[in-house]
């Protein structure tokens, strides 16, 4: 499967951390920010105690998943994909899934504040 999407740099996650949207789900919280020209994806995982290679796993699981539904999203986000220890027990179709999930709950929240400030 190719690859639409770049790789966000350690400066682009904080841009995104500071000026985007949070999104939770039961196993990840997506952060984005929109507006952008090109497409970025930045993956990391909430602070806990876990070996390098556990969290090597994680992140592969969540890049996994992305890939699968990457053609799905807009491509005017930047998104970073925030998992915990949740995903360890799901399947990369189930992880899938939620990123879908969350995106939709972030689309009508931005529809929503996009409705509100046009009225105002």
């Amino acid at each position: 499967m190719s690859k639409l999407w770049k790789r966000l740099t350690s400066e682009e996650f904080q841009q995104i951390f500071d000026k985007g949207c949070f999104v939770s789900g039961k196993s990840m919280v997506l952060c984005i920010s929109d507006n952008q020209n090109v497409p970025s994806v930045g993956f990391t995982l909430k602070k806990s105690k876990r070996t390098i290679v556990a969290r090597n796993y994680l992140k592969r699981k969540l890049k996994e998943a992305f890939l699968m539904v990457q053609f799905f999203l807009p491509v005017q986000w930047h998104i970073v994909l925030i998992g915990n220890d949740s995903i360890l027990s799901m399947s990369i179709e189930q992880i899938s899934e939620e990123i879908v999930f969350l995106s939709d709950i972030y689309k009508r929240k931005f529809l929503e504040h996009t409705i509100q400030t046009a009225n105002h």
